[in-house]
């Protein structure tokens, strides 16, 4: 079963509702939780065992042999992403446009291109307690953020095992390679135009992926019916609220779990997680 943890934007739970069902959900089951927010990925922040294991990941880049090549063009024509142009007396490849489609390569008459790798980033992990955590680091001025999330998705193993996804923020190409496959989508949202505006972009992205998904609002304020009034303009279900509160935000900033330090919390998630495990199961069905 693989449940994703998205926003619109920063800033609105996200990984703080990622984390705290994870730790909820592994006094029950095995969890895997995969931290695909490789740009800036902190989920580990909130594990007392170290990220271990790291694994470099590497991208395919076309290689040209200038004595082979006859500059006939084929494989700029065949790059959808004008990563290699060909020039009347050489062949330029850009690597950060490639995105590794092998089409050059593929498709090169004389066999004048070959494979070159470079590196993306890395993948790491760390064991605690039932849940097991696989986190993706983007290398810095690196821009291959969906192949690294789909590279940290095919790492680990997902036998048995309840598995949450910590989505990047936003609604682009990222959001939509880490939500994709899901059984079920959270959408964190907090009760502000911004984060109205921001849920509707990926409210809407979900929908035309006919991925099914339900809000929680984080930072909730009584009398505050932004949020509610779109859900049911809209026909989502708002499957949890987490209270506006000094003491979570002050539990979360320290590095602390909230469902073990703020009382009733554990409760709170338990009832989300159930929750979310009844419509997930609905749609494998």
């Amino acid at each position: 079963m693989k449940i994703a943890i998205a926003s619109g934007k920063g800033g609105t739970g996200k990984t703080m509702i990622a984390t705290n069902l994870a730790y909820i959900a592994n006094l029950s089951y095995p969890v895997q939780l995969y931290d695909l927010d490789v740009e800036e990925p902190n989920d580990h922040l909130f594990f007392s065992t170290p990220l271990g294991n790291e694994n470099d990941v590497e991208m395919m880049i076309p290689v040209v042999d200038e004595e082979k090549c006859t500059h006939c063009g084929i494989c700029t024509k065949v790059c959808e992403y004008h990563a290699i142009i060909t020039l009347p007396d050489r062949v330029m490849v850009f690597p950060e446009l490639c995105h590794s489609c092998y089409g050059c390569l593929e498709m090169c008459p004389e066999g004048a291109i070959s494979e070159g790798f470079k590196s993306i980033g890395t993948i790491s992990s760390l064991h605690q307690e039932n849940i097991n955590l696989i986190t993706g680091r983007l290398k810095i001025s690196e821009s291959a953020t969906a192949a690294l999330i789909s590279r940290t998705k095919d790492h680990g193993e997902e036998d048995n095992k309840l598995i949450f996804y910590d989505s990047p923020p936003g609604s682009s190409c990222p959001v939509i390679e880490a939500v994709k496959d899901c059984d079920y989508v959270i959408l964190a949202s907090e009760p502000s135009p911004f984060g109205l505006h921001d849920m509707d972009l990926v409210a809407r992205t979900l929908i035309d992926l006919k991925v099914p998904f339900g809000v929680i609002v984080n930072k909730d304020v009584k009398n505050n019916t932004l949020i509610d009034n779109y859900c049911s303009e809209n026909k989502i279900e708002i499957i949890g609220r987490i209270p506006l509160s000094m003491e979570i935000a002050q539990a979360y900033a320290s590095g602390g779990i909230v469902s073990k330090a703020v009382d009733d919390m554990d409760v709170l998630f338990k009832q989300i997680l159930d929750t979310i495990i009844l419509r997930a199961e609905g749609q494998q069905k």
